[in-house]
């Protein structure tokens, strides 16, 4: 793993390339989901700039050196689009001479356009501000940047006038660093929640073993003890023998009796335990969760449904509104959940009330996997007096509702 200069964004290397592993070559990095999110703002950016070119072909000059003036700044220009996605999962030294290099590219213009050269050092310290590990070595290499500017322009007799470059700079090199630094405690956080689950998980089993010993260990050795018992008895005993058979029949039944009633609580469906996996699941979507903490509060005649609705529900956010949030709430007798995603155009009501035929006239069906899409959500919910409804979601997407029926 790529080293870094403190202890802060060593944690920005790690989450970027969790996302699919760390890229091998120049094109894997340059298509990496990272690098995808990163061009669109970075095209924006480049807008600030049309008034330098406008600038250089309006002045005095010849075509030739226009041209070639024009040609660097296309290479300044690609250069930053594509260094930060090209230098993310390299070392620090490798990043700061990727910077530098960048940095002396730009004053090759200064033959050409002269202080407006200067311009294009914001986006050097964009560069710097995403891409180096150290927050204080990117926060000084943008603050000197910002001091060069202001001696150049001063030193040019054009300081009332342009001053305000390195303002410019100076805040977008900061905030772009900022900004890194958020995503890297996202991305972390997300890395803990997907943890945090895979832990929950690893204990789920860890207590269905302990369970499974606690529930057959006695049970299985005393059965043992009995059929040595009897097996000794046959000749000497038959009717103690076959008494000790008996018994041993009713240890079998009342063992498999309490492994079945194990089992059943082990795969009993747990809303808590389901919150947990749809924050992790969401995460590895890239879905911004909004979730409550645990789901404590709720009916306990509805806790089994909530869970079997909020595992259906954030599947059908993940594989079809093509969303970025998902807004989950949960309340004593109804649980909701929300996306931004693609929407749908009906309004769908079911369960007790609804129509013969459980479904509503224009309502929308989640789609069905085996009794586990909207069908079977009917069916859960039915037993319990619930009614589940299929309704457009104030934030755009489907809002998807299960609640306690009104007596």
């Amino acid at each position: 793993m790529p080293r870094a200069a403190d202890g802060v964004r060593p944690r920005l290397v790690s989450v970027q390339s969790t996302e699919s592993g760390r890229p091998a070559g120049v094109v894997p990095r340059l298509t990496h989901p990272a690098a995808r999110r990163w061009y669109p703002g970075a095209m924006i950016g480049l807008l600030y700039q049309i008034s330098v070119l406008v600038g250089l072909w309006t002045a005095v000059g010849d075509t030739a050196t226009k041209v070639t003036a024009t040609a660097l700044l296309v290479v300044v220009y690609v250069g930053f689009l594509l260094l930060p996605p090209l230098l993310w999962w390299e070392s620090e030294r490798v990043r700061l001479t990727g910077v530098g290099v960048y940095f002396a590219f730009t004053c090759l213009l200064f033959p050409f356009i002269g202080t407006a050269t200067t311009w294009t050092w914001v986006y050097v310290a964009c560069a710097a501000g995403m891409v180096l590990t150290s927050a204080r070595t990117s926060i000084i290499i943008i603050g000197t940047i910002g001091a060069l500017q202001l001696a150049i322009i001063f030193l040019a007799g054009e300081f009332d006038d342009s001053w305000y470059i390195a303002l410019v700079t100076v805040s977008i090199g900061v905030m772009m660093s900022a900004f890194s630094r958020q995503i890297a405690s996202l991305r972390a956080l997300r890395e803990a929640q997907g943890e945090i689950a895979r832990l929950a998980v690893i204990e789920e089993r860890a207590r269905f073993s302990r369970d499974m010993h606690d529930v057959l260990g006695h049970s299985l050795t005393v059965v043992t003890v009995k059929s040595e018992l009897a097996r000794r008895l046959v000749p000497l005993d038959p009717a103690r023998a076959e008494d000790e058979i008996a018994d041993i029949e009713r240890l079998a039944r009342s063992a498999l009796a309490d492994l079945r009633a194990a089992v059943a609580g082990y795969r009993e469906m747990s809303l808590s335990t389901e919150l947990a996996a749809a924050q992790a699941a969401l995460a590895a979507a890239d879905i911004e969760a909004h979730l409550p903490r645990n789901g404590d509060g709720v009916d306990p005649e509805l806790r089994e449904l909530f869970g079997w609705v909020l595992r259906e529900g954030v599947t059908n956010v993940i594989r079809h509104s093509g969303s970025r949030n998902c807004w989950v709430t949960v309340t004593e007798d109804r649980l909701e959940i929300d996306d931004d995603g693609r929407g749908m155009a009906g309004v769908g009501a079911v369960g007790p009330g609804s129509a013969a035929d459980q479904r509503a006239p224009g309502g929308v069906a989640l789609p069905s996997a085996g009794g586990n899409g909207l069908d079977g959500l009917i069916a859960r919910a039915r037993p319990v007096g619930a009614r589940v409804l299929v309704s457009a979601s104030p934030h755009g997407g489907v809002r998807l509702t299960v609640r306690k029926a009104e007596a």
